[in-house]
């Protein structure tokens, strides 16, 4: 007798009159919007699913936006349903949930029954081979399934893409066979499922399953194995999870004489838009404004408040019974511009005084120290020129100061200094001299004037470039933009990194009659910060 339902196996492109029936678990559900459908709110994301049948066969369903309110209310993840009808395609998606050579579409016709069997499994695994993964020879490029201990972690990276405030973690996984590790990273609650998973559980032993690379936790046969594998194993598999650098470090001469954008302390202030710059100044003073430490969150290093008897940090919305001691430093800074009050955090003031915040703070409180004062250790700060990695945060124009300047990264090394300065000297120089020319141009050639009728003046209206960017046929700059998409699994020298955007001023013709330009009588004084302009009216008639 011939089944009521066909399998997954046997879905394929042939004849456009077979009508397929399914019968399939919904083993996991999301919703998707291409970048149409996240302009128009009155569009809603498609539904896709990776269904599962009894056989173990996967395959991919995509419900359409104009077909979502058909279906969305009699989908739900993990139920079991009777499918037919539904339209096959091949699948050739970057990256495919399944293997799979086909993917199916609901269409207006497509019936859908939900029922209940137990013969489907709830869970089924594609586990693929680490060394399989880092050799890239999965050239079908499906998205995998993966099981490890995990053997290491990185910080929680937050970074801003599109005005949203994203995060992402990464982790190393260990199959415990001998070869190489594998590095995943986690996005937004992935990451901060597994950061609250260690926070209960402090054993030290944790298995990770990645399905479709995004984080779940599951309770299948590979990961009692791997269980098995470690309380028969000789070796000591409980040590403290290790933590992985948060990014590639540069060099100093590298970040700051090729990556980071040159900006003067005035300019620093009258920059509109948060960024990340480079600039060199003299720290003059140690600020009274700030404590020149903080308690800070073991685990986030965000500050700490007192709740009762315990700390509490709003960034984890973890209660703490300690603490953290780091430094938060206010130094004035100086150039020939500007000056401005910077901050210092831990990182780059311990690399400086090399001491951390924790044992200075214990030695000055073993010496007596004034509570209201700062340790005179940090006064070693005070009348040294550096260059400064900046992070530039605006706060808005209604705050008493509308930015915050934070200093990411602190160098004192004079060589590097000099150069920088000679970098930025030379720049200077060659702009002012083509200011130079254009003046001259400008004031000197009135045959030009007459024969234009036009001048070049500055316009208020910004060009964007990013860095490393380069000319294209229309005049626009454009760089290219790397980013690792959700739930992609990725190695550490992979990820992404958002553009960095810095305006830049352009010119445009406007009309300018050269018989409204006058000289300037003999008799005007002239003064370096005020130039008298006298311009003669026309004659209405």
């Amino acid at each position: 007798m011939a089944s009521r339902y066909d399998f997954i196996k046997d879905v394929n492109g042939g004849s456009e009159y077979k009508i397929w029936r399914l019968k399939v678990r919904v083993i996991r559900l999301w919703r998707f919007a291409n970048f149409q459908e996240n302009n128009n709110s009155n569009v809603k994301p498609m539904i896709e699913m990776v269904v599962l049948d009894e056989q173990g066969g996967r395959i991919q369903c995509t419900v359409k936006s104009f077909h979502v309110y058909l279906f969305e209310q009699n989908l739900v993840e993990d139920n079991v349903y009777m499918i037919s009808n539904l339209n096959v395609a091949l699948n050739s998606a970057k990256f495919k949930p399944t293997s799979h050579e086909f993917r199916m579409f609901f269409k207006r016709e497509t019936e859908v029954r939900w029922v209940e069997d137990s013969t489907i499994p709830v869970n089924a695994f594609c586990f693929v081979p680490y060394n399989d993964i880092l050799n890239e020879s999965n050239e079908e490029r499906h998205l995998v399934d993966v099981v490890g201990l995990l053997s290491a972690k990185g910080d929680l990276i937050e970074f801003k893409r599109n005005g949203k405030v994203c995060n992402y973690l990464v982790i190393e996984l260990d199959n415990l066979e001998g070869g190489p590790k594998l590095r995943c990273t986690l996005w937004e609650e992935f990451a901060h499922q597994l950061l609250r998973q260690l926070d209960k559980d402090t054993s030290g032993i944790h298995v990770i399953v990645l399905q479709f690379a995004k984080m779940k936790y599951f309770k299948v046969p590979e990961v009692d194995s791997l269980k098995a594998i470690l309380q028969t194993s000789d070796e000591n598999y409980s040590q403290p999870v290790t933590q992985l650098p948060s990014h590639v470090t540069l060099t100093a001469e590298e970040e700051f004489l090729n990556r980071l954008e040159y900006k003067k302390i005035a300019e620093l202030k009258d920059v509109n838009q948060s960024g990340v710059y480079s600039t060199v100044g003299t720290i003059k003073e140690i600020g009274s404004e700030y404590n020149w430490c903080y308690r800070g969150c073991k685990k986030c290093s965000y500050g700490m408040k007192i709740d009762g008897n315990m700390f509490y940090c709003k960034n984890c919305n973890i209660h703490y019974s300690t603490f953290v001691t780091r430094y938060s430093i206010q130094v004035r800074v100086l150039d020939e511009t500007d000056s401005a009050s910077f901050m210092l955090f831990e990182k780059e003031a311990a690399n400086f005084l090399d001491l951390s915040a924790s044992e200075l703070r214990l030695a000055y409180i073993a010496r007596g120290g004034d509570k209201n004062c700062h340790p005179e250790e940090i006064d070693a700060f005070k009348e040294n020129k550096c260059l400064f990695k900046v992070n530039v945060k605006i706060k808005g124009l209604d705050s008493i100061v509308p930015y915050v300047l934070n200093v990411q990264r602190l160098c004192c090394d004079e060589d590097l200094i000099a150069a920088f300065i000679k970098k930025h000297k030379r720049e200077d120089v060659v702009l002012m001299s083509e200011n130079s020319e254009l003046l001259t141009q400008i004031t000197d050639s009135n045959d030009v004037l007459k024969e234009n009728n036009s001048m070049f003046v500055d316009n208020s209206e910004n060009n964007f470039l990013s860095p490393k960017s380069k000319s294209t046929d229309d005049g626009v700059m454009t760089s290219k933009e790397v980013s690792a998409g959700v739930g992609e699994v990725a190695a550490l020298n992979d990820l992404g990194v958002d553009k960095f955007i810095t305006p830049v001023k352009s010119c445009e013709a406007k009309e300018f009659s050269s018989k409204n330009v006058v000289p300037l009588a003999e008799d005007v004084e002239m003064s370096s910060n005020k130039i008298r302009k006298i311009i003669k009216q026309e004659k209405i008639d």
